[in-house]
């Protein structure tokens, strides 16, 4: 089919055939599972368990369990729940205001094609290509880290060899099928999740005096130390400290664009985000600031889980065993972000090539739904960010390459703003207006939702640049100011090139494509969605642990 920004845009879309009506007071069963979309070649199998989980637990990793050490640091109890709860409440919003395009286009670029379809494809091949390569990054990032934690055992394993057991791991899932991805994700993302109910119990208990020392903790940094140790660019540091644990609800996105019934999965997991931002997070961040003082010097090894506030805090109440359980979910979370970071890359830029935007060979699939000439382009290219961290030199060059992902995701936000905004202004100038349908997914909170996310991500942005060019404990110099915000000019760079390159124009919202990857909902997928409306709100919640 044609559109307005390229030749032809090939994705999946449709709806699922030959799902079973589902009759009221029936046993409200799933569609089945083995009906799947092939147009485009990506296969839809994705299921409701996979996305709920995958967003209750998938982004649990190294951020959460490392860097809040740094960010008690430099911030201090009041940094971080000014941090984490700016960007815990915008990472709620985004997944609301990107769930309407999402529902109705579930496309697997998601975010990236509703850019280009709706303002402007030199916005989306931007945000796109920033996306791509800052999720490789992210590849490499945790295989750094993977080396770090091995050593809190032993020092023996070369850096190199550990790097090479973690590539191995997420390369591996990779071979199987889609449906396997899942699966992984579903399993490592369980594991999480009951390692984070451990250990906020674990912190409450120390909290009243467990563990063999047996000593309370009288909050220090509440009481006797100053509030803001680092004035605003403590709370700065803190944004994005918090952004790197909280953040990637892209993936969201993504995945919905390979899911079997998008508009079951995706609003259920805004839901169970809550759940993470709230309790995971927010409970981490208080108990954290009751637990350990600011000022504790083995703070000061922010690479290392060791300076880890959770480790910390056990090790200070005598506890032996939790720490290295702890060390071995952190590197389950290494493996499990590694493989979903390089599965974002490899279908953001399969999308971009059926977008005519990356090279034609970037949107090869194989026979099992693989997009297997990304996936080993993004492998060979996180490969070599991987490895060259083994050197100092290296490490330095991985270091400007990686600030590209500490800022992408408010870039991200903005643009998913920009892109619902300019697809209700085409659903008005055309008259075909889908979330005015039975069971269509709309925001609560619009238009206030999305005006504080562009809003909010604005003053985070400009946050980030004022501790870029004034660091906490450093010199100005363009090392140090580019390590962090190298993303926003090569953004600007590359939308002002590709809008020169292709003369491109904003899309007019009476010529956006309103066609090509929309999936409305079928008979068979309204009778389920009103089979189970139907139920009593009891057997709604069980679904969340059934399905």
């Amino acid at each position: 089919m044609e559109n307005k920004y390229n030749e032809k845009l090939d994705i999946i879309d449709g709806s699922v055939a030959g799902v079973p009506t589902v009759e009221y007071g029936q046993v409200l069963e799933y569609p089945n599972e083995d009906v799947k979309e092939h147009r485009g070649d990506l296969h839809r199998t994705f299921k409701a368990r996979h996305i709920q989980m995958i967003c209750l637990g998938g982004c649990i990793g190294s951020g959460i369990f490392i860097s809040t050490g740094k960010a008690l640091r430099y911030g201090n109890y009041t940094g971080m729940f000014i941090g984490w709860t700016l960007i815990c409440t915008m990472s709620w919003t985004v997944m609301q205001v990107m769930s309407e395009a999402c529902c109705i286009f579930p496309t697997s670029g998601a975010f990236v094609d509703h850019a280009a379809r709706f303002v402007d494809p030199a916005l989306g091949f931007a945000i796109g290509f920033c996306e791509w390569f800052g999720w490789i990054t992210v590849v490499a990032a945790e295989g750094a880290v993977f080396r770090v934690i091995i050593s809190y055992w032993t020092e023996l394993i070369p850096t190199a060899a550990c790097m090479t057991i973690y590539l191995v791991v997420v390369f591996a899932i990779h071979i199987f099928p889609n449906k396997m991805f899942a699966e992984f994700e579903f399993g490592t993302a369980a594991i999480k999740v009951v390692a984070m109910i451990v250990i906020l119990l674990t912190c409450i208990a120390i909290v009243a005096g467990a563990g063999s020392t047996g000593s309370t903790h009288h909050a220090e940094n509440y009481t006797s130390l100053p509030a803001f140790p680092h004035g605003f660019k403590g709370v700065a540091q803190s944004f994005l400290l918090a952004a790197w644990s909280t953040g990637g609800q892209e993936i969201m996105g993504i995945t919905n664009g390979e899911a079997d019934m998008p508009r079951w999965n995706l609003p259920r997991a805004c839901k169970n985000l809550l759940i993470r931002i709230f309790v995971f997070y927010l409970g981490s961040v208080t108990l954290i600031t009751v637990l350990v003082p600011y000022t504790d010097p083995r703070l000061l090894g922010t690479s290392s889980i060791a300076a880890s506030p959770f480790v910390i805090a056990m090790n200070d109440a005598g506890i032996k065993v939790l720490p290295d359980i702890l060390n071995v979910v952190v590197l389950v979370g290494l493996c499990a972000i590694g493989a979903e970071s390089l599965y974002i890359s490899s279908r953001i830029s399969t999308a971009m090539a059926r977008m005519h935007m990356f090279p034609k060979i970037f949107g090869r699939i194989d026979t099992q739904g693989r997009p297997y000439m990304s996936l080993l382009i993004a492998m060979a290219l996180s490969t070599i960010m991987t490895y060259i961290n083994c050197s100092n030199t290296g490490a330095v060059i991985f270091t400007w390459f990686s600030s590209i992902t500490a800022t992408v995701y408010f870039l991200a936000y903005m643009t998913i703003c920009i892109s619902n905004w300019r697809m209700r202004a085409a659903f008005k100038a055309q008259n075909d207006n889908p979330l005015t349908l039975q069971y269509a997914y709309k925001n609560k909170f619009f238009p206030l939702g999305s005006v504080f996310l562009f809003i909010s991500s604005i003053f985070v942005l400009a946050s980030t640049f004022y501790v870029s060019l004034f660091p906490i404990g450093a010199p100005t110099t363009a090392e140090n100011f580019f390590e962090t915000f190298l993303c926003v000019p090569l953004f600007l760079v590359l939308y002002l090139g590709y809008k020169i390159v292709y003369k491109t124009k904003f899309v007019d919202p009476k010529e956006a494509d309103l066609q090509t990857g929309r999936r409305p909902l079928t008979e068979s997928d309204i009778a389920f969605l009103e089979a189970y409306y139907s139920q009593p709100w009891h057997k709604r919640a069980l679904t969340y642990l059934t399905f």
